[in-house]
């Protein structure tokens, strides 16, 4: 716990600039929407302007700086690093060197943004104080060897005002609402773009289920998902931090996963790192064991079951999904080499392959059934 007196802790620059960005914006805007001089292309440059910075954080910053889930070659890197500067979020330096004390501290006193210490000190009350410590950059050395990200941590604030400001307000110009540009484009974005940022921090950690793990506080919501760029599958994430993805389902919104994977197709991205079907349902599956052994001990005894028998159905589960795993990725090789001498093999492992599945329905059934005369929702798996 920080002991320096309260006014001594401020961080009197970033206080200042998180109060009075929001004024300007909010006062600005209302006074162009006061006189009707709110002009439609400056709200779709806004917008813009919006999902760039944001994608800047959550692809660059985040998973690419911060947790090196995939590779990007350096046109790419540079994008993510101006627009980056251009949220007023810190340095990609800085902002991964805090990042990755929070996933290795989380919900501790050495969290930078624990919420143990409440909504609004994980929200933003952290960047408005000071932590009695400055930067080491111990934990980024990695990030120190890459040039582009070394020019950003230097001239982070004018590379931000450039980008997050000045860009804005001469594309605006072009139409003639370079005011419009100044405080629609440029500030109120900003302050959007943080709180969405912030809302990872605080909601993420309070609100939604814990589908993956519940030895932290991180939480999934799909509606937080909605305006944090894909963020909002946070359990997942603190689960699984290398894997590129948030969401992981296809319809999981997550704008993010989608501009990085549409990149790898033309080589921009690459080295996408995911993590084994396999591990995840394990990991899912424990999850609904650890529930439903909870809620047994909290049933009647006559009707309690073993730990060993939902341990068993578990494992049987386990054992079925990994094998209808493997099988169903033998078949898709095979059938993509389009060998004809391939033919009777492939006929055997098809038959294999509805051998385990049917197996493995069997046994997500007979889980189900366990789970569900105890309340507990069961993990949902995929039989295609």
């Amino acid at each position: 716990m920080n002991k320096l007196p309260l006014l001594k802790r401020i961080d009197w620059v970033n206080t200042s600039f998180l109060t009075l960005t929001p004024l300007i914006a909010f006062i600005g805007t209302g006074v162009l929407a006061s006189n009707n001089a709110i002009h439609g292309a400056t709200v779709v440059l806004a917008v813009i302007m919006a999902c760039l910075t944001g994608f800047a954080i959550t692809g660059g910053y985040h998973r690419l700086f911060s947790h090196l889930t995939y590779e990007a070659k350096w046109p790419y890197r540079l994008f993510v690093l101006l627009f980056g500067a251009a949220a007023f979020e810190n340095s990609a330096l800085s902002w991964s060197s805090d990042h990755r004390v929070h996933h290795k501290f989380v919900d501790t006193e050495k969290d930078p943004y624990n919420i143990r210490q409440g909504f609004w000190h994980a929200h933003m009350g952290w960047v408005m104080v000071r932590s009695g410590a400055t930067h080491r950059h111990g934990n980024v050395a990695d990030l120190m060897e890459d040039p582009f990200v070394m020019f950003q941590h230097r001239h982070y604030v004018k590379i931000g005002l450039l980008f997050g400001f000045v860009l804005p307000t001469a594309i605006a110009a072009s139409w003639g609402d370079a005011v419009g540009g100044f405080f629609i484009a440029g500030f109120l974005r900003t302050v959007m773009n943080h709180h969405f940022t912030f809302s990872i921090n605080s909601f993420a950690h309070l609100f939604g289920s814990q589908p993956y793990n519940d030895k932290d506080s991180s939480r999934d919501h799909w509606m937080l998902a909605l305006f944090t760029y894909g963020e909002g599958y946070h359990n997942y994430h603190h689960k699984f931090p290398t894997d590129y993805r948030n969401g992981i389902r296809a319809y999981h919104w997550d704008p993010t996963k989608w501009v990085i994977k549409l990149m790898s197709r033309f080589g921009v991205t690459y080295n996408l790192r995911e993590v084994p079907a396999e591990t995840i349902v394990r990991a899912r599956l424990k999850m609904d064991e650890k529930r439903l052994l909870t809620k047994i001990t909290r049933a009647n005894a006559q009707v309690a079951v073993p730990d060993e028998t939902v341990a068993a159905a578990r494992g049987r589960v386990e054992e079925a999904y990994i094998q209808f795993q493997q099988l169903r990725k033998e078949y898709s090789r095979i059938k993509s080499e389009q060998m004809a001498a391939m033919s009777h093999k492939a006929d055997t492992v098809r038959a294999d392959l509805a051998k385990a599945r049917e197996r493995l329905r069997e046994a997500a059934s007979q889980w189900g059934e366990l789970c569900s005369r105890y309340g507990v929702r069961p993990t949902r798996l995929n039989f295609a």
